[in-house]
């Protein structure tokens, strides 16, 4: 740290914020240096109901940790949630590029324990082992009493000890894992908690510090004196503790700092603690404040002093102090002052003291009605990088040291109730807790200081001024070594020189803002040249470095983990630079074989595999056989020629970092042969594929971590193109093809011939993980793809075959669990019914319908159910979505209505069912069965009979029609080859030819007649008038006219069909008028062309109507 620099301050923009100003834009306060913005996930409910309910006096307090997990502390109650919008620590703003419904984050609930006093955050710690895994929580009360929750997801699960204080107080907790969390209490007592799990119970073990004896508590003022010499009778010498801090010096030892109101003690704690020495800060304070700021006043005995907050930065302790001086005014002053940590003496004095150009009022206060003792100011500050900020209940103060400032950026919250509950320093960023707006971060406004140049390694500032005093002047002129040169000086922080090389190079308006673009094709090539570098300082690489090659010195470590670190903070770096220097917004994209990737995607995938490869190295022990084999396999296969014995297989296979996916086929090759060659019992095959899952999960899940975290620097540049992950790019020897492969050898091997419910259980664990890593790859991928565009229903069709086949492997292994939350979470309806389905579980259908609506599951359901033929269990859903859905499937929408009492609409549908009838006969009467049953229901329920009544009509009509079709001589079917069960719907026409055709042999009057009634259910007059005339004729050729015996004529007509069907339509009262036609349309009737003409026929017709006529007249 450049102390000098760190306490620089000087005149910058304050802006008070509103309540109107904090809901005017994304940013919810700027100034020309910094923007304070939402940032992560919406508070959970729990919080914002506590928050609302909470009473003034109420004490609320929040903790943000580095790892991005949040909790809340409001009376006995406590919350914890990810306030990182991704699984991992994550900077997203978003977690997809596209838009998505903000929804209340998963949190845990618990209850602390009893206490008399209050609960604070600060008494709480929250850790978990892996970055995915449930946390699990410790809290202590403020007397002393410990809880455990090995996981915070079973509330109710927890181990409870009682630390004996003998009446000391609580203070502070801080997490110090893997060796627990040390505790201290206000008198500065110190306790080590550690966590442990017995015979497979979780258990916590309590330590005390041994203090030497006189050096904490209540000292008096004699001892005080005589140790750290006079203090001021004006402030009370009772301890009190600050701050507690601690880093971890290796495994197994813990450097611990504990900071008090006027000492600060060094200790080292390992199996047993050392107290390694004390100073005395309150001394130091004192003459530095009365140095500068109260030099010239002799009214200094009344001084009063506070050390605030402390927070260790590299090797220096920064401590914020207060002072105020009451017998000249009530204002509070405030400084900074380093001081360096060492372990082989104490320090004796401060590196560096500033006092800031800020100040605060005493009857600003609330606590300060005691003046003669007021308490210290509520004031703490995080650190990041050599940026302090400063922040109380209501402000937030910004004192950067990379320019000289005359005064620090301040950002006000006067909104009613509004309060800063905490504060933390998440990803590099410093995040604060609102009240009001939930978890803020406070980032660099374009044009502001920007810390991450605090945080550049000082190997790669080093190297990076090697590098530039190396080059050849003549190499500088070409484009390449010009980035390059750029980019060093941006290290050093040589903006001019930088500017004016970028400006150089990317003048012309055709040197970006297309494919390949000049400005694309450097970037991505010098990003290529930063991951695959060869390590400059090794000597064994001397004679293997090929000709012309241009080092970029990214990285000058002998041990390739450090190699591989050097190069994951110099590509960090070099984005930076790309964004900083505003070329991140320029950059387009590279053709490839796909068509074309974004430049800015490209550059991700590289910082994505350098995890990936530093995440298989941390894994790459000694002895690990697979990955060994693996690694001589990919060398051979790339055909890397070994001339230099002194670099090992490990060197040549790390130091290329951009090809690092063939790693993967050839590791699960050699996973799968190594499997099938073990014998022995079945059961060993489990172990390594076991570790083999363990590599690729650790590989993908750090990629896709990474890409989680800064998935929203996609949205800064153009991203209009197809972002295809390099795990889901598809290939027979591809990274996705290769975790698909090991997924089914987790199954189908592992699964299968493990022996033990636990181990199935962390089998499948395995899959799930392998498979959520790659679905979730695949569905970056999709979303990016144009909706409308040309690849999409390919992509689509591509990646929901894929995800179908990956979760059917958990649905045939009965994994219902793991497959119901990998389909919920990636979409896929089908999986979600099968496990439904599978466990006939009715609730989780209607919750998923609930939660999935909108999205179209209710439909999709449907269709499933229909495709099925499981129509029973998609009408027991019951829901006005599946309602509209079978509007359009009126065969099982009737069923709905009548169970939902719409007898009428029930009806009505199955009317229009039977109108659209034509294939079966039988299925149309029961279809008008039905529709009379329910119209008979609804007549003795309905509010309406006129309808009822219209609607009964129409439905008798057809049965009628029916009716007739039933009716069908036998002859006629036996005829026509028709089966009564299975013949279709006839027409009206169909029907009257069936009943006077020729077949009918023995039709008599009845047959006619009823074909004459089937002339009602004709519409078209023509074609009735057409079918009566036809009717008549074929009557009349039934008979020998010719032949009958012309002396008794009454007698002879009186047999015939003709006269017999007039007759009995006279018996049943029917009007003659308008069903016989006339004897002269009778005669111009094709069929009877033979007989027209025959005198006698003509007689013997004329003399049918005269008898006729007779009749009738006898009849009135």
């Amino acid at each position: 740290m450049d102390r000098k620099n760190l306490l620089k301050v000087g005149r910058r923009n304050s802006l008070n914020i509103s309540s109107r100003s904090l809901n005017a834009s994304r940013n919810l306060a700027e100034t020309s240096n910094y923007a304070l913005e939402n940032f992560g996930t919406s508070l959970p409910v729990a919080v914002i109901e506590l928050i609302a309910s909470a009473e003034r006096k109420t004490e609320c307090s929040v903790t943000l940790s580095k790892d991005g997990w949040a909790w809340f502390v409001c009376g006995r109650q406590l919350v914890i949630w990810k306030f990182s919008k991704s699984t991992s620590v994550s900077l997203a703003m978003t977690p997809s590029r596209k838009s998505i419904a903000v929804s209340s984050p998963k949190c845990h609930e618990l209850t602390l324990p009893p206490s008399d006093l209050a609960h604070k955050s600060d008494l709480v710690a929250v850790f978990s082992s892996e970055p995915d895994s449930v946390p699990s929580c410790i809290a202590v009360s403020p007397e002393g009493t410990v809880r455990y929750w090995d996981s915070v997801a079973h509330e109710n699960f927890f181990v409870e000890i009682n630390a004996d204080l003998q009446g000391q107080e609580c203070d502070t907790l801080s997490e110090a894992m893997p060796l627990g969390c040390l505790v201290a209490t206000t008198t500065a007592s110190i306790l080590l908690l550690t966590p442990r799990t017995t015979d497979g119970r979780p258990n916590i073990q309590c330590r005390n510090f041994k203090t030497p004896q006189g050096l904490l508590g209540s000292i008096s003022r004699r001892m005080s004196s005589l140790i750290f010499g006079s203090i001021s009778t004006h402030q009370s010498t009772e301890t009190r503790l600050v701050k507690l801090l601690s880093q971890r010096k290796d495994r197994n030892t813990l450097e611990v700092q504990i900071l008090c109101s006027q000492t600060l003690q060094y200790w080292q704690v390992g199996e047993t603690e050392r107290l390694l020495y004390q100073c005395d800060i309150d001394k130091w304070a004192r003459d530095s404040l009365i140095a500068h700021v109260w030099s010239r006043s002799n009214a200094i005995h009344h001084l009063r002093v506070w050390v605030l907050d402390a927070q260790v930065h590299k090797s220096e302790l920064v401590l914020l102090i207060a002072a105020s001086n009451p017998n000249l005014n009530s204002q509070i002053q405030y400084a900074l002052a380093a001081l360096p940590l060492q372990t082989s003496s104490p320090p004796t004095g401060f590196d560096s003291f500033c006092v800031l150009k800020f100040a605060t009022d005493m009857s600003e206060r609330s606590d300060s009605s005691s003046l003669e003792s007021p308490p210290p100011p509520q004031c703490r500050f995080v650190l990041v990088g050599s940026t302090a900020y400063l922040y109380s209940d209501k402000w937030i103060l910004c004192v950067p040291s990379n320019e000289p400032l005359e005064e620090p950026d301040r950002l006000e919250v006067r909104a009613p109730n509004e309060r800063f509950l905490g504060a933390g320093v998440f990803n590099q960023r410093p995040v604060f807790f609102s009240t009001r707006h939930g978890v803020l971060v406070l980032q660099p406004s374009s044009g502001g200081p920007n810390d991450s140049q605090s945080f550049i390694d000082e190997s790669i500032m080093e190297h990076s001024h090697i590098m530039a005093e190396t080059l050849d002047p003549a190499q500088i002129e070409s484009t390449s070594s010009k980035l390059k040169m750029a980019f060093f000086n941006f290290c050093r922080k040589n903006v001019y020189e930088t500017q004016t090389l970028l400006e150089d190079l990317f003048s012309s308006p055709t040197s970006k803002g297309q494919i390949d673009s000049l400005l694309d094709r450097m970037v991505v090539e010098l990003s290529q040249k930063i991951i695959d570098d060869y390590p400059a300082s090794d000597p064994r690489w001397t004679d293997s470095v090929p000709a012309g090659h241009e080092s970029t010195f990214t990285t000058v470590s002998l041990l390739v983990l450090h190699q591989l670190e050097d190069k994951v903070k110099a590509h960090d770096l070099f984005l930076t630079f790309l964004r900083n220097m505003s070329i991140w917004g320029d950059l387009t994209a590279i053709g490839d074989r796909r068509g074309a990737k974004s430049s800015a995607f490209v550059l991700m995938e590289h910082a994505e595999k350098l995890r990936s490869a530093l995440a298989l190295r941390a894994l790459h022990t000694p002895g690990s056989t697979l990955i060994d084999t693996a690694i001589r396999r990919v060398l051979q296969e790339r055909a890397v020629e070994q001339t230099n014995d002194k670099l090992t297989q490990q060197d040549h296979f790390y130091r290329n970092i951009l090809a690092l996916g063939d790693f993967f086929p050839c590791f699960v090759d050699v996973v799968c042969e190594t499997v099938a060659s073990m014998g022995g019992s079945p059961s060993d095959k489990v172990k390594p594929i076991s570790n083999a899952a363990n590599f690729i999960v650790a590989m993908t899940n750090a990629a896709r971590d990474y890409r989680a975290r800064n998935i929203d620097l996609l949205e800064q540049c153009e991203n209009s193109f197809e972002t295809l992950p390099w795990i889901a790019a598809p290939g027979p020897r591809s990274v996705r093809s290769s975790i698909v492969r090991l997924l089914h050898l987790l199954v189908e091997e592992g699964v299968a011939n493990a022996d033990d419910a636990g181990l199935r259980s962390n089998l499948w664990s395995q899959a799930a993980n392998l498979a959520d890593i790659l679905l979730d790859a695949l569905k970056l991928y999709l979303d990016s793809c144009e909706e409308n565009g040309s690849v999409f229903a390919q992509a689509r069709q591509e990646v929901q075959s894929e995800r179908s086949a990956i979760l059917d492997l958990f649905l045939k292994g009965r994994e219902f669990d793991r497959a119901a939350l990998l389909a919920e979470k990636y979409v896929d309806f089908a999986a979600l019914l099968t496990v439904c389905d599978e466990t006939m579980n009715e609730d989780k259908l209607n919750v998923y319908i609930d939660k999935l609506g909108d999205s179209g599951f209710t439909e999709f359901a449907c269709k499933w159910y229909m495709q099925r033929n499981q129509r029973e269990k998609l009408l027991r859903l019951r829901r006005p979505e599946v309602s509209t859905f079978l509007e359009n499937h009126p065969d099982i929408l009737w069923v709905d209505q009548s169970e939902n009492e719409l007898y009428l609409e029930a009806a009505r549908t199955l009317t229009n069912l039977a109108s659209m009838e034509k294939d079966l006969y039988s299925r149309k009467r029961t279809l008008l069965s039905l529709a009379k049953l329910h119209l008979v229901t609804e007549e003795k329920l309905g509010p309406d009979p006129e309808v009822v009544q219209a609607e009964m009509e129409i439905v008798e009509a057809e049965l009628a029609l029916l009716m007739h079709q039933e009716q069908l001589p036998a002859m006629v079917l036996q005829a026509y080859d028709l089966d009564p069960n299975t013949m279709r719907v006839f027409t009206a026409s169909e029907l009257i030819e069936m009943y006077i055709c020729d077949e009918n042999v023995l039709a008599n009057e009845l047959d006619f007649k009823k074909a004459l009634d089937l002339l009602n259910f004709l519409e078209n007059p023509d074609e009735r008038e057409s079918r009566r005339l036809r009717i008549w004729a074929k009557a009349i050729l039934r008979d020998a006219w010719t032949q009958f015996d012309m002396d008794n004529v009454l007698q002879s007509i009186s047999g015939t069909i003709f006269f017999k069907i007039i007759e009995f339509a006279l018996g049943t009262g029917e009007d003659l008028a308008d069903l016989l036609p006339n004897p002269e349309e009778i005669l111009q009737e094709p069929q009877l062309s033979e007989l027209a003409g025959n005198d006698v026929f003509q007689f013997l017709l004329k003399a049918v109507y005269e008898h006729v006529n007779s009749l009738m007249e006898a009849t009135r």
